[in-house]
């Protein structure tokens, strides 16, 4: 390969075969760069996957062993719990209101209660005052607008003033 180069740089001046071989070795070195960064890429990818092969092989046995567990005669089944169930326990409840019946409802105390119906999870807001999806004082005319903003900002300015710290 050698004997190549040199036939191929005898035609060329001193200095421009200097150059051509400096550009062959920076190829060679950018090759052999090139070589080392796969070689390095391609043990990291095995690393890699020898990790992930053994983590799954310790899930594997953990698998294993809690399915011998449950199959063994010490495992007692229980009610699966949800942690959802959880959270809610945790919130205080809503107070329900109910009539009180005086008198003929000693009997009906007594039995167990049912279970309350389920809450009705409303899609939309609906403001009570028009029954409509958006609250009103969204609607207000421009100048409307401006007017309560210029008065809530003397107030602030005021209470400033004052010496309240304004939030």
């Amino acid at each position: 390969d050698s004997a190549n180069i040199k036939a191929g740089l005898e035609h060329l001046t001193p200095a421009e075969q200097a150059k051509a071989r400096l550009q062959l070795v920076l190829e060679a070195a950018a090759k052999a760069d090139e070589a080392l960064k796969a070689k390095e890429r391609s043990e990291e990818e095995a690393k890699r996957r020898k990790e992930e092969d053994q983590a799954t092989l310790i899930d594997q046995v953990k698998r294993v062993k809690e399915i011998e567990a449950i199959e063994s005669d010490a495992f007692v089944p229980q009610t699966f719990r949800s942690s959802k169930e959880v959270k809610k326990s945790t919130e205080p409840p809503e107070l329900q209101h109910e009539p009180v019946n005086v008198g003929a409802g000693a009997t009906e105390a007594a039995a167990p209660e049912k279970e309350p119906p389920a809450a009705h999870i409303p899609t939309a807001i609906k403001y009570q005052d028009d029954n409509s999806l958006a609250h009103p004082n969204l609607f207000i005319e421009k100048a409307e607008a401006e007017e309560k903003w210029f008065q809530r900002l003397v107030a602030l300015r005021q209470e400033r003033l004052m010496g309240s710290p304004v939030a």
